[in-house]
Order: structure tokens, then C-alpha cells, then sequence
């Protein structure tokens, strides 16, 4: 069961990888050449996503394993 899960987190993971990398690819090349806000947005973008990341497979592999 934990292989199932573990796909399926992986799978979603990746998805979400490349549909957030491709977000943040065009906001940081195509913003306004003024807007400095973009400098600040996507590093803040990718260290809260990487917790809620950590904090979803540390409950799912915790819960799991029970």
C-alpha cells in the first residue's frame, strides 16, 4: 500500500513541479522591467512550497506506516 501512496505523491509532486516551474519561469522573465516585486515573490514562492512539501510526505509516510 505505501508503494500505491508513495506513486501517487510522486506523481502529484511532479505534476506540481512543472505546472509551478513554469509559473514562476514566466513571472520572473516577463514582469515589467520596474517591478521588483518578482525578486522577492519567488523566493518566498519556493521556501514556503518546499515546507508544505516536507510537512505533506512526513504526514503521509507517518500515517502510513501505522
Amino acid at each position: 500500500m505505501i508503494l500505491i501512496l508513495a506513486s501517487i505523491f510522486s506523481l502529484f509532486a511532479l505534476v506540481y513541479a512543472l505546472i509551478a516551474g513554469a509559473v514562476l519561469y514566466h513571472l520572473w522573465h516577463y514582469t515589467l522591467p520596474g517591478w521588483t516585486a518578482a525578486r522577492f515573490v519567488v523566493p518566498t514562492f519556493l521556501v514556503i512550497s518546499t515546507f508544505f512539501f516536507i510537512l505533506a510526505a512526513y504526514f503521509l509516510f507517518s500515517t502510513s506506516a501505522g
